[in-house]
């Protein structure tokens, strides 16, 4: 058993754990997706897109685990980009690959728009697209589900 491979499993695991938490908390406000963007609060739209920050940072999270881990090299010049690219990317006899694409280019929009929520006041973000990446977070969820799985898996044979 490697040890450092059994920690960067745990980690992994703490973390979504706080994203299964992450879901559950989402269902209760999924509901507010549906009105018209004038029936919608300042206060429900920040709550929604503050659950939407939360997911994408719990998955950068898990993502520089396994770039610590593995490749140890993150530019500081637009890192955030460069490691959701990376781990779309096989690196041959070092690991394989984390996210599909269609996971990338969901988990894409997520990340542009934790972006300008950090970077906004909640009056100046856009309702409607604010909305259109709330509706995929389901899907993005159990995608990043499936596909961390299948992940974990393959580290049981590196540590091995």
């Amino acid at each position: 058993m490697n040890v450092s491979v059994e920690l960067l499993k745990a980690d992994i695991r703490d973390e979504m754990v706080k994203l299964e938490r992450l879901e559950r908390e989402f269902l209760q406000v999924e509901n507010k997706l549906q009105p018209a963007a004038s029936d919608v609060s300042n206060y429900d739209r920040a709550a929604i897109g503050y659950y939407l920050h939360n997911f994408y940072n719990g998955c950068e999270t898990i993502f520089l685990a396994i770039a610590r881990f593995f490749e140890n090299d993150l530019a500081k010049h637009s890192w955030h980009t460069n490691l959701l690219k990376r781990m779309m990317l096989e690196i041959p006899e070092i690991r394989p690959s984390v996210i599909d694409e269609e996971l990338y280019v969901l988990l894409d929009d997520f990340r542009g728009f934790r972006h300008k929520f950090r970077h906004s006041y909640t009056v100046e973000l856009d309702w409607e697209r604010e909305r259109i990446v709330a509706l995929k977070f389901t899907k993005t969820l159990q995608l990043f589900r499936e596909q961390i799985e299948r992940f974990l898996h393959s580290l049981d044979k590196i540590g091995e």
